[in-house]
């Protein structure tokens, strides 16, 4: 395994680096190994730091067990794709708080950009067993791959129907990948990594705790083009997901139950609220054709373009984008631009043919 990657692997198991500081730390020291070795002076100075966090840091560093987490993912069989490898999906490294390492049994694929994630209640009555079930196999029949949780219930009956249409599916965790949960899934998580991939942001031997699950519910969403709701109740943890669909950009889809419907209530409060409604596969892929498009890369002639045709500020803001995609959530904490200005510098940036804008607010170089 590279020096690289075993640092990613080194920071991600500090406890007091989740993945908003991974990312505060990469952009101030440059690379994963000067965090590493950085004293608790150099890291208290960076904003978000502070003295505290910064002395736990380098003490909690320190009881990292790294070699015994090597060896567990090689027994395992599991690869780790971090935030600086090619395979990292592009649609995930778009979102806020991107998790800096994937720990990954099979293999993800350049087309898993055209994907849906599939969620809902784990006490999923027939009806919505049957409609994930539809949907699943109609959404891998068309050549987007199923993103679920593993989770019983709708997210079981996603991923299977995926897998009976011979599609590709992704199943995230909230717990270690070498941690059998629900255990009744064994055999589904085995045909997963046939068909796709099983992956966690949490290292080897991780518990599936309570609150492990928010996190992994912002991966499923941010995987995909957009989540679709199939059956849920009013308080479901389902809707942790979607609100992490909506702040990433991402479209919201709703299966539409019975009124009298405890399992429907959740779903039909959603289409109230402005998920779009659907009753087949066709009302999804209308939705995001022309994403799916652009996502396809259709070759346009390159047009030459001149920096210095920019303004100071549409300089300055081109410059923090540099060559990796950049959420303008970042380009705002890292210019001392309002939000309102900052769209607008996008919006002339965009029209001068200089950036390109991908789902959830993320902007790229043309």
């Amino acid at each position: 395994m590279e020096k690289r990657t075993i640092s990613y692997l080194t920071l991600n198991m500090v406890p007091d680096i989740g993945p908003v500081r991974f990312q505060t730390l990469l952009n101030y020291f440059g690379n994963v190994e000067d965090i590493l070795v950085a004293n608790a002076a150099d890291l208290a100075q960076i904003k978000g730091i502070g003295e505290k966090i910064a002395q736990e840091i380098v003490e909690k560093r320190g009881d990292v067990r790294i070699d015994e987490e090597l060896k567990k993912i090689d027994a395992a069989s599991v690869r780790v794709i971090t935030l600086e490898d090619e395979e990292y999906p592009l649609n995930l490294k778009s979102i806020w708080a991107a998790p800096p390492a994937l720990y990954t049994k099979g293999c993800l694929k350049e087309e898993d950009r055209l994907s849906i994630s599939m969620v809902g209640t784990r006490s999923a009555s027939f009806y919505g067993r049957r409609m994930a079930d539809n949907f699943a196999q109609d959404l891998a029949r068309a050549g987007l791959t199923v993103v679920s949780g593993l989770a019983r219930g709708i997210d079981t009956a996603s991923h299977l129907g995926a897998i009976s249409a011979n599609g590709r599916t992704i199943a995230v965790l909230g717990c270690g990948v070498d941690i059998m949960y629900p255990p009744e899934n064994k055999r589904l998580f085995e045909q997963i990594v046939q068909h796709g991939a099983v992956l966690s942001e949490f290292p080897m031997g991780t518990m599936p705790e309570k609150f492990n699950f928010p996190r992994r519910n912002r991966i499923i969403s941010g995987l995909a083009l957009g989540t679709l709701v199939v059956e849920a109740s009013i308080r479901s943890g389902t809707f942790i997901t979607t609100e992490y669909a909506l702040e990433q950009g991402r479209d919201v889809f709703a299966v539409p139950g019975c009124i009298d419907s405890r399992l429907s209530a959740g779903t039909n409060h959603l289409i109230q609220q402005g998920a779009k409604l659907v009753t087949c596969v066709e009302d999804i892929l209308e939705e995001i054709g022309l994403l799916v498009t652009t996502l396809k890369q259709i070759a346009i002639p390159e047009k030459k373009k001149d920096i210095n045709e920019l303004l100071g500020t549409e300089k300055q803001v081109y410059s923090l984008i540099g060559d990796k995609p950049q959420q303008i959530d970042y380009l705002i904490y890292n210019s001392d631009i309002s939000a309102g200005q900052m769209a607008s510098i996008l919006l002339q940036l965009e029209l001068k043919g200089f950036v390109r804008q991908l789902p959830g607010k993320v902007f790229v170089r043309e």
